[in-house]
Parts: structure tokens; sequence; C-alpha cells
């Protein structure tokens, strides 16, 4: 889906109540247009979005109307979606490491699929959620991603065979794989990649008369930021068939995004709040920052937002964007070209902004920016 011009986000601004910055707008219409897009490049009833990307209830509640399912990290998610009527029957819980307690409210609450990558987490699994069913996440390389995950997570393939074997010696059902690819992966191969990795475990698994049931090729999938990335049906165009040649048909398939859903739907709307020539470089500071949802820009993370200025027909330079904190991190992009005239007032608007947006909430006590949803 292409990227916002100005026009268009105008349009939107206009079905909103005037209102100071910063606020997140959510565009309803791309929301619902991105759900139906992974529907049909998927089958349906097996993609499951990742509500770490994205916990607002408006934005969940479009996703759930449109037949979406969730997977979720931590009770709290789980609480979010209860209110919003989600059945425990549409939600699995894909974080390999669980706090207990979470795991035994998710049990009580109905969830009956949870992902391990550890012996200790399958032990809990047994106290917390017996007779569960229990996929493994599998570490696979993370070429074509923006923000590899593969040190954090993940078994090697020995392990998955002697841990699912493990898993129903201790009254679990072992139901599936799963892995990642990484965030932002514009490589569509390393879906391939990963798939051809679960078929070799799903081989040695079946020589022990271990039989799984799913697959689940997990997220990964971009929003457009400052370069082309490969669009859902292009990516669902290399994982499908690439399912039916390893499988043929005899596994089912779960996808799992989370920023491929959410994140071209948002734009943060923002105002400048000063302006300071230091050295070569021209800044500007901005009422919202990388500690109010625009955590991905800063230098560890540097994905490289798209940034517009209602100001138009200047001449345009060279500016550094940093937010209003008392911190020197809290810079988020580089080197952006917008009119020299820019200056206090002014408003800007950076995309793709709906994912991992609401991801830290308060610092130097400053409140997250509203979300404001606009069609």
């Amino acid at each position: 889906m292409a990227k916002y011009n100005l026009e268009e986000i105008q349009r939107l601004l206009a079905s909103l109540p005037k209102r100071e910055t910063p606020f997140l707008i959510m565009d309803t219409h791309r929301l619902q247009e991105n759900a139906r897009r992974f529907q049909n490049a998927f089958p349906q009833e097996q993609v499951f979005f990742s509500v770490k990307a994205n916990n607002h209830p408006d934005v969940l509640a479009i996703f759930a109307k449109e037949g979406i399912h969730f997977d979720v990290a931590s009770w709290g998610e789980i609480q979010i979606l209860s209110n919003l009527g989600v059945s425990p029957e549409q939600i699995i819980f894909s974080a390999p490491t669980k706090i207990p307690r979470d795991i035994s409210n998710a049990y009580q609450f109905g969830i009956r699929t949870f992902a391990f990558d550890t012996q200790l987490e399958l032990d809990k699994l047994k106290n917390l959620a017996p007779g569960c069913q229990v996929i493994a996440r599998i570490a696979v390389d993370n070429l074509g991603s923006h923000w590899p995950l593969e040190r954090k997570f993940g078994l090697e393939s020995a392990q998955a065979v002697d841990l699912m074997v493990y898993a129903a010696s201790l009254g679990l059902l072992p139901y599936g794989l799963t892995f990642h690819v990484g965030s932002q992966n514009r490589d569509p191969q390393s879906w391939v990649r990963g798939l051809e990795r679960m078929a070799e475990i799903w081989q040695g698994l079946k020589a022990k008369n271990i039989h799984l049931q799913v697959i689940n090729s997990g997220g990964g999938f971009p929003a457009q930021f400052d370069e082309p990335v490969p669009t859902v049906e292009e990516i669902a165009a290399e994982i499908n068939p690439a399912m039916q040649r390893l499988f043929q048909g005899g596994a089912k398939l779960f996808v799992e995004p989370g920023r491929g859903l959410v994140g071209n739907a948002g734009i943060m709307v923002a105002t400048v709040i000063n302006r300071a020539r230091r050295g070569e470089n021209t800044w500007l500071y901005l009422d919202v920052g990388a500690y109010h949802g625009l955590i991905e820009g800063i230098e560890m993370f540097n994905f490289q937002y798209n940034v517009l200025a209602e100001r138009n027909g200047d001449t345009c330079i060279p500016y550094i964007l940093s937010g209003p904190t008392c911190d020197s991190a809290d810079t988020f992009r580089h080197d952006i070209m917008l009119p020299v005239g820019m200056t206090l007032g002014d408003r800007i608007f950076l995309f793709p902004a709906g994912a991992y947006s609401n991801s830290l909430e308060h610092y130097n006590g400053m409140q997250f920016p509203d979300v404001l949803l606009a069609s």
C-alpha cells in the first residue's frame, strides 16, 4: 500500500475534531483493508494479529470484527481482548517465555495453545496448563530483516525434537512449530528458508511417532518506511507454494503479522516546539519523541520514518528531529529534508507509526499521545 501524501493526511484530519498535538491517527480504512489482504493472501481463520504491535482496544475491535485471530504475550493483552468479547479459542499465547501467573490466568480463561523454547517452560506448562497444546519456537536465520530476533529466541533442530518428545512425556500435546524471520523483513525467501528448516524437524518428529498439526511462520511482514518493501501478496506467493511442496497439505499454516497489519495505518501528528543551530546541523524539537511513540526511530533501531510538513512552498534543508525530553537519545530522524522556514507551531506528520507506537506510556512524566480513529 502506498505511503501517505499530504492530501490524504489532511482528509483524515478533517474528519477529526481540532485538537492539540501530539496524537496518533489510526486509519480505520487501512486497518480493514490490511486485514482483508492478509486473509485473502493466506487461508482464512489462520491469521493471528500480534497484539504487542498495537494493543489499542479500538484497533483490536476492528480486527476482531474482520475475523482476525490474536497472538498474545501477556495476561494484560488477554484481558483487553476478553473485554472486547474475543473468545479464548481465537487466541494463542506465542511468547516463548511467560510469567507463571500469566500462564495460569490464560489457562483458566480457556487458552489451550502455548509456545515454548526451553525445557523449563515445558515444566511450567505441565503444572500450570496441563494437557495444553504446545508449539516449539525454532531458531532460523533472520537475513533480510531490519531488526533480527534470533539471538534471544529459538531452539536448534535437535533440541526441538528432544523437547517435543519430552513434552509428550509430560502429558502435553505436541501441536506445531513456529519461527520468526526478524522484524521488518524485506526478503520473501527468508520465510521459505524457515519453512525448510521446519520440514526437517517435522519429519524427525514423525519418525518418533509424534505427529504435528501446525506450522506458524510468525511475523516479520514489513511496512514501508523510506524504502520499498514486498507486499503481503508477494510474500504469500513464496510461503504458500513452499508449504505445499514441503508438507503436501498435511500442515495447517498460521501467520502472526504485527507491523504488517497496523504499521502503515498509523500517522503521528506532532508540532515543532523549538529550533536550534548546533554546529553544521539544524535541529527541530517536537512535542512527541522516542519515549512517547517514536521509539523505533532512535539510533539503536534506526527505522527511518517518512516525514511530511504541513508547511509547504519553501526550499527544503536537512534537519535532525528530536523529542521534548531531557535525554539525548530522544532523537529519531537525521538529515530529513523539510522546508527551510520550519518554526514554532508548525505541524509534522510521521509514518508508518501504527506499530510499536504505544509501547512506552510515560517518560519524564509526559503522557502518551491519544489514539484517534479516522477514515
